[in-house]
């Protein structure tokens, strides 16, 4: 008990002795493990927040009937059994589309009715899958109105229409016909434009295809999600679900670059801190010579003083590692919210992982200026040579 009181006490005096050379070396570990720490929080995150930012750019998994299989069509059943397949945090959003053939009455024309794309689709969730869509006037409130319809720029271009007029619509091979208000009309960029969108009960009833849908469109979070449609793909028949393969490689590469920085920026700051606490270390060693060497005059083993300044460095770096992560959790905060507008996760993992890479870094650092404590001899130090 003596020897180890004695032990700490040569440990404390020698922090004591020398604040200046030992603040750099703290300060130098503190700051190249808080920035590791911060990289590191953000890194277990990046993932999510990332596929939430790139959710922008539209749904990333579209299901369909099976290539092969006779029947075009799939019923609301098929899609739920693929929804209930997803975690419903991972799951944005999910659409399902109806197509049909209809025409409808052209403005100001007396009976000329036009060929056009009718679409029915759950409006609810367009925020969720198309957030690009932009609507002049409002998509419909919810999955029961069936007396209004959007329309697509160019489809109201062609037709004339502005929103809050009325256009009928009809289908030939069921004979039925509705006279719908324009609620809405979207700009997307793509084929929607010139398609006519209303909900999917009464596209279901005007095309007379009651509980069948065409498409469906997901949003998802999350990477790999290829392996994830291989799985769901094996336990279903009929239909198939895809990756839209150039918005999920898109968010891939972005991803791996943006990790592959982060690799590179710790690397980086690693070697930098190594660098730092090397040199300091090395002048504390060469300012300590003359007690080394009076140690070892007095009969201590090159053993006793080297686990001195290992202890000593040891010590350096488990403070300097969770003082480092405290920074580095509160740097991980900012990046979130001015990067994501939102906060980066806890995650325990980091803060025994911060403490146990601070310890490495500073031992390791020492590993040179431990060696000059082996080389020291007592005779020409205490000479004064």
């Amino acid at each position: 008990m003596k020897k180890l009181q004695m032990f700490l006490r040569m440990v404390g005096k020698a922090f004591k002795e020398r604040k200046s050379r030992v603040a750099i070396a703290f300060f130098a570990i503190v700051v190249g493990v808080g920035i590791i720490a911060s990289l590191f929080s953000v890194y277990y995150d990046i993932s999510i927040k990332m596929s939430e930012e790139l959710r922008v750019y539209g749904a990333n998994l579209v299901l369909a009937p099976d290539l092969q299989a006779a029947n075009k069509e799939m019923n609301i059943e098929q899609l739920d059994k693929i929804v209930n397949k997803f975690d419903k945090d991972k799951l944005v959003g999910y659409r399902p589309n109806l197509y049909g053939v209809a025409k409808a009455k052209a403005k100001g024309i007396l009976d000329v009715k036009k060929p056009v794309v009718l679409v029915g689709t759950w409006f609810d969730q367009v925020d969720q899958v198309n957030p690009y869509w932009k609507v002049e006037g409002e998509l419909l409130a919810n999955k029961s109105v069936d007396d209004e319809v959007v329309i697509g720029k160019e489809a109201a271009k062609k037709l004339g229409y502005d929103v809050g007029d009325t256009i009928t619509i009809s289908v030939e091979e069921t004979g039925k016909e509705e006279k719908l208000i324009i609620s809405g009309i979207i700009t997307t960029g793509n084929e929607a434009d010139s398609q006519i969108f209303v909900n999917l009960s009464l596209a279901q009833e005007l095309l007379g295809k009651p509980d069948k849908i065409n498409i469906a469109y997901f949003s998802v979070l999350g990477q790999n999600l290829s392996s994830k449609v291989k799985k769901i793909n094996k336990t279903v028949n009929g239909i198939e679900l895809e990756t839209i393969k150039k918005i999920a490689s898109s968010e891939g590469k972005v991803l791996n670059k943006i990790k592959s920085l982060m690799y590179l920026v710790v690397m980086i700051i690693l070697l930098s801190t190594l660098l730092c606490v090397s040199t300091t270390m090395m002048t504390i060693v060469t300012e300590r010579k003359e007690e080394i060497g009076l140690k070892k005059a007095l009969g201590a083993e090159n053993s006793n003083i080297i686990t001195e300044f290992l202890t000593e460095a040891a010590i350096l770096g488990g403070i300097g590692g969770l003082v480092g992560y405290g920074l580095g959790f509160l740097g991980a905060q900012a990046i979130g919210q001015s990067v994501f507008d939102s906060y980066i996760s806890f995650r325990i993992m980091i803060v025994p992982a911060s403490f146990i890479l601070a310890v490495l870094v500073s031992c390791i650092a020492s590993i040179i200026p431990v060696r000059m404590v082996v080389d020291i001899d007592p005779a020409v130090v205490l000479k004064g040579e």
